[in-house]
C-alpha cells in the first residue's frame, strides 16, 4: 500500500511539473495560434459572403434570411479577428518588457533620474513581464466559450437552413421555429428547478470558462469587456457586408445606388471574376460594337412565381403590356435611354469561374449616336406577406440602371 501511495504521489507530482512547464511556455503556441487564425479569418469574410449570396440566389433562401446569416457569421469572424489582434499586440508589449528585464534586470536607478522623478516607486521589469503574462494568457482563453457557443448556434442556422430550403417554408415560419427554441432554453436557463439539461449546460466548459472569469476579475467587468470587443468590431462588420443590400432583388435601387452607380457591379472587365453580381451587367464600360451583349443575374426565388403571375395575375400583365413570362428572364424589361427594347429571348448561361447562372440577350445599338447612354432595367415581381400566401404585384422601374459609352 505503502509503495502504490508513493507512485500515485509521483505521478501526481510529475503531472503538475509538466504542467507547470507548459504554463511557462504558453507563449509560444499562443502567438502561433494566433497568427495562423488571423491569416485564415482575414480571408475567411468574402468567402461568407459568397456563400450567403449563394444560398439567396441558387438556393432561394430569400434575401432577409440570408441578410441575418451574413451579419452573424461576419461578425463571429470580426469578434475573434478583435480577440486575437488584441492578443499579438499584448505579446507584442510582453515581448519588448521581457527584453527590457534581460536588458536592465534591476529596473530604474532612481539616483539617475532628474530629481522631480526620483521620489517615485518604479515597477520591476520582471514584475511587469509576470504581470502582462497572466494577461496575455487570460486574454487568449477568453474567447474559447465563445467558439464552443458559436458552434453550436451555427450547427443549429445550419438545420434551419436546410429545413427552409428542402421543405419550401415560409420565412415567418422558420422564424417561429428558430424564437421558440429560444424560448424554451431561456426559460430553462432561468427556472430554479434543476433539470439535467440545466446541470449539464451549468457544468460545461462553457459554463466554467466564464464562472472562472467572472469569479476572478468580476462578473461586470467580463461581461463589458465582451461588449466592448463586439462594439470595436462593427466598423470591420459593416465593411465586409458592404453593397449586399443589391442582392435585394425584391426592392429598386435607392437615390444613391441609382446616382452613384458601382462599376464593379455591373462591368465584366472591372469585376473579380469569383464573385457573384447582383442585378444587370455589361461586358464593359466603354463599347466600340454594335452589339450590345445585356446580362441578368437569376434569383430562384424568381423562377417561383412564375406560375403564379401567369395563372393569377394575367390581367395585371395585360394592363402593363407584358410578354409572356416563360422563365424568371422574363421577368425583366430593357430600356436604353428610355426606349423599351424588345428582348426576344434570354439565353441561360453560366459564368466561367463563379458558377453564377445568368440570362444574357443582344441588343442593336448601330442607331446609337457616339457618347453616354443610359440602361435601365425594370422588373415585376410577386410581394408574399409574412403571415399568408397572397401575394401583391409590384413593378420596380429602376430596378438596374447605368451607362456605357459607345466609341
Amino acid at each position: 500500500m505503502m509503495e502504490e501511495n508513493t507512485l500515485d504521489t509521483d505521478r501526481k507530482q510529475e503531472q503538475l511539473t509538466w504542467l507547470e512547464n507548459l504554463q511557462r511556455n504558453s507563449w509560444e503556441p499562443e502567438v502561433l495560434i494566433s497568427g495562423i487564425t488571423l491569416a485564415f479569418l482575414f480571408a475567411f469574410p468574402s468567402k461568407i459572403y459568397e456563400f450567403c449570396i449563394y444560398l439567396n440566389q441558387e438556393l432561394g433562401i430569400g434575401y432577409t434570411f440570408s441578410l441575418l446569416l451574413v451579419f452573424y457569421l461576419t461578425s463571429i469572424v470580426s469578434v475573434f479577428k478583435i480577440f486575437f489582434v488584441v492578443h499579438l499586440g499584448l505579446r507584442f508589449i510582453w515581448t519588448g518588457l521581457l527584453g527590457l528585464s534581460y536588458a536592465f534586470p534591476k529596473g530604474a536607478v532612481n539616483e539617475n533620474l532628474f530629481k522631480a522623478a526620483q521620489t517615485y516607486n518604479y515597477q520591476k521589469p520582471s514584475l511587469m513581464v509576470l504581470r502582462l503574462e497572466k494577461i496575455c494568457s487570460m486574454t487568449f482563453a477568453y474567447p474559447i466559450s465563445l467558439v464552443i457557443t458559436f458552434l453550436v448556434f451555427t450547427i443549429y442556422l445550419g438545420i434551419l437552413v436546410g429545413l427552409y430550403t428542402y421543405f419550401d417554408l415560409n420565412f415567418f415560419v422558420i422564424y417561429l421555429i428558430f424564437m421558440g427554441t429560444m424560448l424554451i432554453f431561456a426559460s430553462l436557463m432561468i427556472v430554479k428547478s434543476k433539470f439535467k439539461i440545466k446541470t449539464w449546460y451549468a457544468e460545461s466548459i462553457v459554463s466554467s470558462i466564464a464562472a472562472i472569469y467572472q469569479s476572478n476579475i468580476g462578473k461586470w467587468f467580463t461581461l463589458f469587456y465582451g461588449v466592448f470587443i463586439f462594439i470595436l468590431a462593427t466598423p470591420i462588420i459593416l465593411s465586409d457586408v458592404r453593397d449586399f443590400s443589391l442582392f435585394q432583388s425584391e426592392r429598386g435601387l435607392n437615390e444613391f445606388e441609382e446616382e452613384w452607380p458601382a462599376k464593379n457591379h455591373h462591368y465584366l472587365d472591372q469585376h473579380d471574376p469569383e464573385k457573384r453580381l447582383p442585378r444587370a451587367f455589361i461586358s464593359s464600360e466603354e463599347i466600340s460594337d454594335n452589339y450590345l451583349r445585356v446580362g441578368i443575374a437569376r434569383y430562384e426565388s424568381d423562377h417561383k412565381v412564375i406560375d403564379d403571375l401567369n395563372s393569377n395575375f394575367q390581367v395585371s400583365l395585360d394592363t402593363l403590356g407584358w410578354k409572356e413570362i416563360k422563365n424568371s428572364g422574363d421577368l425583366h424589361r430593357v430600356y436604353l435611354d428610355d426606349s423599351l427594347i424588345q428582348v426576344k429571348s434570354w439565353a441561360k448561361n453560366r459564368l466561367a469561374f463563379s458558377g453564377q447562372k445568368v440570362y444574357q440577350s443582344g441588343i442593336d445599338i448601330s442607331h446609337l449616336e457616339n457618347g453616354i447612354h443610359e440602361i435601365r432595367i425594370e422588373k415585376l415581381l410577386l410581394i408574399y406577406s409574412l403571415m399568408d400566401n397572397k401575394p401583391e404585384i409590384r413593378l420596380r422601374e429602376d430596378w438596374s440602371v447605368f451607362s456605357f459609352v459607345k466609341k
